[in-house]
């Protein structure tokens, strides 16, 4: 497979399949296997929430994919990186917390509340953040991932800014370091939740 040149824009019109690329993608994740626990759950909530964030993705970032719809990246900056209230309720997000039942929610918050610590405290000024980078499981480690991340990692080259990312799972650290990410943090939310990694790849 050629990585270097399948990564286009995701249409708008490919939200909802996009969606279901992503859930399928981050099913056994640790942030929501923590998070939602009852897989019963997870097959309501995910695809509704991603459906939303790629919306956004769309609204206030970059979201690309590729031909075949195997994967699909969201990326947000590099001037505003965190989620604004304007685009939560363009994009319905404003709606999760009627969406989840209450322990859900709280263990959500805590790891969104975490997240976003790391990154106020790691990263300042001007960057991108890599916000959802998902691949369909059937094309997992074959060059799918490693296309998507190129168009932003060469223009934040160009530009001389650097990449920020989270992860929850310990599995995905070795990739990014392929891609020229290095660990910055690793915190968790709670003692009963999955780690948090933050990293940073410095422009080429």
């Amino acid at each position: 497979m050629d990585s270097q040149a399948l990564a286009i824009p995701l249409a708008s019109a490919l939200n909802k399949p996009a969606s279901g690329v992503l859930t399928r993608a981050f099913y056994n994740d640790p942030f929501f296997t923590f998070v939602l626990p009852q897989t019963a759950e997870r097959d309501l909530i995910m695809p509704w929430l991603f459906e939303r964030l790629v919306r956004y993705g769309q609204l206030y970032g970059r979201v690309f994919t590729t031909p075949a719809l195997e994967g699909v990246a969201m990326w947000l900056g590099p001037q505003k990186t965190g989620m604004q209230m304007l685009g939560v309720l363009r994009s319905g997000l404003f709606q999760i917390p009627f969406r989840m039942p209450r322990q859900e929610f709280k263990r959500s918050m805590a790891m969104v509340e975490c997240a976003d610590r790391m990154h106020e405290k790691l990263i300042q000024g001007e960057h991108w953040y890599l916000y959802e980078l998902g691949v369909e499981p059937s094309y997992q480690h074959r060059g799918v991932g490693r296309a998507l991340l190129q168009p932003i990692l060469s223009q934040a080259d160009l530009e001389g800014l650097a990449c920020y990312l989270e992860t929850n799972n310990e599995v995905n650290l070795h990739f990014y370091e392929q891609n020229g990410f290095k660990v910055m943090g690793q915190e968790q939310a709670t003692p009963e939740s999955p780690y948090n990694w933050a990293m940073i790849r410095k422009p080429g």
